[in-house]
């Protein structure tokens, strides 16, 4: 499970263009731990996959699935170098998107 983890996680990030110097900015991490991370040498704490996820724009729990669906909440950035300022405003709207998109989901189950 963990390789998948990694994996998408990679995959994830390369899909929005963000290099890993911008990521371990953005979780406050050295460049060095999403290297070692992404090539299996080390793990990343699960508060860390949470707060990518909500950049990835997924439910933390989809980052382990082996065949993650296509996320649809996907920024498109003007410029090629992100700040870490957008990026935490980035992952704000993507977690109220997720609240919004969950809300919805459980009202569905509800209403049946």
């Amino acid at each position: 499970m963990e390789t998948i983890i990694r994996e998408n996680f990679k995959k994830l990030r390369r899909s929005l263009g963000i290099t890993q110097e911008a990521m371990a900015s953005f979780l406050q991490l050295e460049q060095s731990s999403i290297s070692k991370f992404e090539s299996g040498e080390r793990t990343l704490n699960v508060s860390n996959l949470e707060k990518a996820c909500l950049l990835f724009g997924i439910p933390y729990q989809q980052l382990s699935n082996q065949k993650y669906e296509s996320h649809k909440l996907t920024p498109s950035f003007r410029k090629t170098i992100v700040s870490n300022e957008s990026l935490e405003a980035i992952s704000e709207i993507n977690q109220i998107a997720l609240n919004i998109i969950e809300m919805k989901r459980l009202m569905e189950k509800t209403n049946g």
